[in-house]
Parts: structure tokens; C-alpha cells; sequence
């Protein structure tokens, strides 16, 4: 059984009926101590949710009272954090309560009035610069928006971390299914694997949202039919039309079938990320780019936005994006899609034919 780095946890192994072993956690010692664990909870040891449920126990038996764990604590019961979307909870609860490099763990026992103090700020930076990447942007962040919350409830006088730049720099917006690689996934992969990848590209939703799609969320509208469905992520009410092959792979959905994607027995998959872990798979047994993943086909499907004749606007508002994400989006794609660059090149040279025609009209350049 692995151990993890808390101090003050007694452990305790029972002996069961059946001759099993059974571990207890517990905070403290004698009549006042806290159970908040056992091996059969379900909980993996050292988990955030361990984590979590070790530091709720311990505010028990140690006060988190002028802590800065008692920030944590009072922001994961208001509703800043209970109306967030599930995997942001998730992602914040990994943040706040990882065993090594979490929040709590490094700032849980500090007094409040060092988060008053500016040399705050360097410790925060150093403490993000270790664990690096997007995990150490993701802690920062995390961090910010707690000092946030404890300074709007009078917790703290003074944010010492605003300003904080991200030093994660992602390059996902370059990477495209290009239309070559979207029909040899369709002619490899199994029909119900090529249809997860087939209503991303045609709604441009994020795999999250994609596992709950499902007949419901169609409506008829006065010229054909939309998909109308609260996204999981940014909790806003999407309203996509159904384009032609969307309305065809409807169509050949069987009745009973409630959900538009299920796996190979029919059934839904229980995790969004059984989706990208099927198109991953089928992906590297067709020998398609090894980076494309099925998260790509959302920029995938604004450049068909964009090739439709759709402005930057629409194309910001329909993904949920910002107009200058979707500039960088539609940006990279045009510089590296072949097809993209022939037909700029084509518009250019109709563009100059007109230009020219009414040049020779005008001077009389084209009469003989």
C-alpha cells in the first residue's frame, strides 16, 4: 500500500471475520480521533479526495482558523465552487489538495496575513516554476482565484498575485484533421469509432459534451433542424445547426438508440475520455499524424466555419472562443492547410480579373 507525506494520520489495521484486512485512517489519538478513511472506500490512498478528506478532518482536531487552509475549505462549500462544472471541480480539487505540490500542502498552514504580504508573491512563482508546464499555470491560476475569493470576503485586505502570466504556451491550435486524413480515418476506422470523430467535425463540441449528446437535444427549426445543448465546460447554451451529413448520420441512427454515440455493444461510454482514447487508438492503427487527437477536431470544425463563409465573429461566438483565439485558430490553419492557400490564390486571381476587365472598360483597353 503506498504512503503518502501527512503528518499526523494514525493508521490502524483490523482484522475482519472473513480474515481480510481492513486499513483505517484516522486524525488524532483516543476518544477524540477522526476517522476520514479506510481501504474499502473507494478512495485511492494519496488521491486528491484523500487529500481533501483528510484536511476537512483535520479541521476538526486543529483548527484551520486563521489559516489559509480555512480559504480552501470555505470556497469548496460556497457556490463560487459548487456551480462550477463538474471536471473544473475536479481540476480544482487536484489543485487544492494534491499530496506533493497541491495548494494546501504548500500554503495550507500558513497564516492569512502572509498572503498581505508582497514577498507572497515570489514564494508563488518560485512554487510555480517547480512544478512547470501547464500543471504549475493551472496551481497558479487556482491559487489567484482563492486570494480572490478570501479578499471578497474580507478574509484578506490585499491580492498580492494579480497580473500572474501564464508561462505555458500550447501549440494544439496548429494541429488539424486535414481533409486527407478525416477520409482515410473514415474508410479505417470501425463505423462507431468514425462516429465519434464525424459529429465532433460537423459540431465542433467538446468531448465532454459529445458523450451526452443525445436525440433530445435536436429541435426542428422553420428550414431544417439544430442541435440545442448546455455545454459542460463554459455552462452556455450552444445552438448548432445540423448540417447534411450530421442530419445523414441522424438519420441511420437506430430508434432505440438514445444517444448518437455508443461503443462497439451499443451502449454509451461512461467517460468522455473513452472517446479520444478510441480515436487515438484507431488513429495510430490507420498510421495517421501521431499528434492529432480528437480534441483537434473543435478547430477543425471552425475552419469549416470559415471555408462555409462564416466571419471571425460568428466562427468566436459558435465555438465559445475569443475573437483572438479564433484569429490564431483560423491563422494557423490557413498557413497550413494546401486547400486554404488554392483557394485565396483563386479568389486573388478572380479579384484581379475584375480589376483588370473594368481597367479596359474604362480606358477603352479591350476594344480592337
Amino acid at each position: 500500500m503506498t504512503r503518502v507525506n501527512l503528518k499526523g494520520i494514525n493508521r490502524i489495521r483490523k482484522k475482519l471475520a472473513d480474515g481480510s484486512i481492513r486499513e483505517h485512517h484516522y486524525v488524532g489519538r483516543g476518544k477524540g480521533a477522526m476517522k476520514f478513511w479506510d481501504s474499502a472506500s473507494g478512495i485511492t490512498l494519496g488521491s486528491p479526495e484523500y487529500v481533501e478528506a483528510f484536511t476537512k478532518a483535520s479541521k476538526s482536531s486543529t483548527p484551520a482558523q486563521g489559516k489559509f487552509r480555512s480559504v480552501i475549505l470555505r470556497f469548496i462549500e460556497s457556490q463560487d465552487f459548487t456551480e462550477l462544472a463538474p471536471r473544473t471541480q475536479s481540476d480544482m480539487k487536484k489543485s487544492f489538495f494534491h499530496s506533493t505540490n497541491g495548494i494546501d500542502h504548500r500554503f495550507g498552514d500558513a497564516p492569512l496575513a502572509a498572503f498581505e504580504d508582497p514577498r507572497i508573491r515570489r514564494q508563488a512563482l518560485d512554487w510555480r516554476d517547480k512544478i512547470g508546464g501547464k500543471v504549475g499555470d493551472d496551481r497558479i491560476r487556482h491559487l489567484q482565484r482563492l486570494i480572490g475569493f478570501a479578499l471578497d470576503r474580507t478574509m484578506i485586505r490585499q491580492h498580492q498575485l494579480m497580473g500572474i502570466k501564464s508561462i505555458y504556451k500550447g501549440k494544439r491550435a496548429e494541429i488539424f484533421w486535414l481533409p486527407d486524413e478525416v477520409e482515410a480515418f473514415r474508410l479505417g476506422a470501425p463505423a462507431h469509432v468514425w462516429r465519434i470523430l464525424a459529429i465532433a467535425l460537423e459540431t465542433g463540441l467538446r468531448p465532454g459534451d459529445l458523450v451526452e449528446l443525445s436525440r433530445e437535444h435536436i429541435h426542428r427549426t422553420p428550414h431544417g433542424h439544430r442541435i440545442v445543448i448546455w455545454t459542460k465546460k463554459r455552462k452556455r447554451l450552444a445552438s448548432i445547426p445540423v448540417t447534411r451529413t450530421m442530419a445523414e448520420i441522424i438519420a441511420v441512427t437506430p430508434d432505440q438508440q438514445t444517444r448518437l454515440i455508443v461503443n462497439k455493444g451499443g451502449q454509451p461510454y461512461q467517460h468522455e475520455n473513452y472517446l479520444g482514447d478510441a480515436v487515438s487508438t484507431w488513429r495510430d492503427k490507420i498510421k495517421i499524424r501521431s499528434q492529432l487527437q480528437l480534441k483537434d477536431a473543435r478547430g477543425t470544425a471552425a475552419t469549416r466555419l470559415l471555408e462555409a463563409g462564416a466571419e471571425l465573429k460568428e466562427i468566436a461566438t459558435h465555438m465559445g472562443w475569443s475573437i483572438k483565439h479564433a484569429a490564431e485558430v483560423i491563422e494557423r490553419y490557413v498557413a497550413l492547410s494546401p486547400r486554404m492557400t488554392d483557394g485565396l490564390a483563386e479568389k486573388l486571381a478572380q479579384a484581379e480579373s475584375r480589376t483588370k476587365l473594368q481597367t479596359d472598360l474604362q480606358t477603352g483597353g479591350g476594344q480592337k
